[in-house]
């Protein structure tokens, strides 16, 4: 279920992560994108994920998810193309690291951008129309 207010809760989130560095466990991709869904929905489907404070950990966590869009749709996800992203939306991009999974981000409004991180960047805004060809965006109903 939608929490009340989520919109203006996300965009408050965002907005408080925008510009911090990048920290395993707390602003990487998957972090971010897992505590938007905790402002957006009550329960929260990726609470259950464990927590993880190193890239060696975060593969470990990963390692356990052998299709990333199967588990997101077994956890209630349907996805879009991403040229129909929506604020709220979750957002998988093909990833670039050799690890085969895919880097994360949100839809923090619905202004067209997407919010990710990396270990280089930080917590940073992106244009949607500028992600890579294969990346989706994720839904709850």
């Amino acid at each position: 279920m939608r929490c009340p207010g989520w919109e203006y809760s996300l965009v408050a989130y965002a907005n408080a992560q925008l510009g911090r560095p990048f920290l395993w466990g707390e602003t990487d991709c998957f972090s971010l994108a897992r505590e938007a869904l905790g402002v957006i929905l009550a329960p929260n489907p990726l609470a259950n994920v464990p927590g993880y404070t190193s890239r060696e950990e975060a593969d470990e966590v990963a390692g356990a998810v052998l299709d990333v869009a199967d588990a997101l749709e077994r956890l209630g996800a349907y996805s879009r193309p991403i040229s129909f992203a929506q604020q709220g939306d979750v957002v998988t991009i093909p990833g670039d690291d050799g690890s085969g999974l895919p880097r994360f981000g949100f839809v923090p409004d619905g202004r067209g951008r997407l919010m990710t991180s990396d270990p280089i960047g930080g917590v940073e805004i992106l244009p949607l129309n500028n992600a890579p060809a294969g990346s989706l965006a994720w839904r709850w109903a």
